[in-house]
């Protein structure tokens, strides 16, 4: 038996953690959401954080379809940044990006950010979609687009 060959490995444990953006605090243009009062989420070992689901609601609902969205970490969470490497002169981590219609959503890739171990008490999330030229938030023709998401710490044994 060849014994050189790996083998996917199982996450150890998992953690979800779901954040709704009308429970979080928001700037005025509705690109970052702060989300402070988390259960304290403890990361150990090798740790991975992935998008499970990504819902939209609210009354902007209906603006925000036909549009590509892109969700990026704040800096209240440490990852590995010698893993990790962003082409758009942004410092955030893209941890999704996704299209959204009337009838779903779809997912562009599979990220997926090697976070250090820590403590993370906060989370800060950018959500930006293009309008032309223009950066905007989850607002559009002054109607709130709420985002649901599903995000999954996954731990690893270290090797």
């Amino acid at each position: 038996m060849n014994n050189n060959y790996k083998f996917i490995r199982k996450p150890i444990k998992c953690q979800n953690i779901w954040l709704n953006t009308e429970n979080s605090l928001a700037d005025s243009e509705r690109k970052y959401f702060t989300f402070n009062d988390l259960p304290l989420i403890q990361v150990r070992n090798n740790s991975v954080l992935k998008i499970n689901s990504i819902t939209l609601s609210g009354a902007g609902i209906t603006d925000a379809t036909g549009l590509n969205w892109e969700i990026k970490l704040g800096n209240s969470v440490k990852y590995n940044n010698m893993c990790y490497f962003n082409s758009d002169n942004d410092s955030m981590p893209t941890i999704a990006m996704m299209n959204y219609d009337a009838n779903n959503s779809i997912q562009n890739g599979s990220f997926a950010l090697q976070i250090s171990e820590q403590d993370v008490k906060q989370l800060v999330i950018k959500i930006t979609t293009m309008a032309g030229s223009t950066e905007i938030g989850a607002i559009k023709n002054s109607n709130n687009i709420n985002f649901h998401i599903g995000l999954v710490i996954e731990e690893y044994e270290d090797n």
